[in-house]
């Protein structure tokens, strides 16, 4: 039960903050290793698929195969039920932790268990504020925020929680990103 009195990471101040990227396809492998990650925590509704959609388009299975190619592992991490997780993990051949209850820390701590990894070499990536960010910062673990692919499909809580939560969600997309290659190019 070491996770229950697991120490604080012992880092820079600004390693811990949210970083913002539009899309998640934006996220090279490049960025990841000079963050030193070496397992990504995916969410999978809204970040590599639409709500409702059972299969994955093949710019986010590229992205998911440029990544674990570069030695990084990928966990999907969902809320969802295994009997939907598990075909999702299936067409990317990564494994997956089913019914997380994000933003609990439960779920990331059995995905933690299964990356063999270092709680500072892994980062949550997600669309959620509530759920994937929150749930990552309860791990002490590095975290990515990423709009969702669309928002037509999501259902009445998704929409009130990202409601309740906009003020968090727009305090780190107006943060400074230095891997944001549009925000830096806007600045010269």
């Amino acid at each position: 039960m070491g996770f229950l009195r697991a120490k604080p990471l012992k880092t820079r101040g600004d390693v811990l903050k949210t970083l913002f990227f539009a899309n998640l396809l934006f996220i090279s492998p490049s960025v990841l290793k000079k963050e030193n990650i070496e397992c990504v925590l995916l969410d999978i509704d809204n970040t590599i698929k639409p709500y409702g959609a059972e299969t994955i388009e093949h710019c986010y299975r590229e992205w998911i195969d440029n990544v674990k190619a570069q030695g990084i592992k990928v966990i999907l991490c969902s809320n969802n039920y295994v009997r939907n997780v598990q075909p999702i993990a299936e067409q990317v051949s990564c494994e997956y932790v089913a019914f997380c209850l994000k933003p609990s820390p439960f779920g990331y701590f059995r995905a933690y268990l299964k990356s063999q990894t270092q709680r500072k070499k892994i980062v949550v990536i997600g669309d959620q504020f509530f759920t994937d960010i929150l749930g990552g910062k309860f791990m002490q673990m590095k975290t990515i925020l990423v709009d969702p692919i669309s928002y037509e499909s999501e259902g009445k809580t998704v929409r009130l929680r990202r409601k309740m939560t906009a003020v968090f969600t727009n305090t780190i997309k107006k943060r400074q990103n230095p891997y944001n290659e549009r925000r830096n190019t806007n600045d010269e």
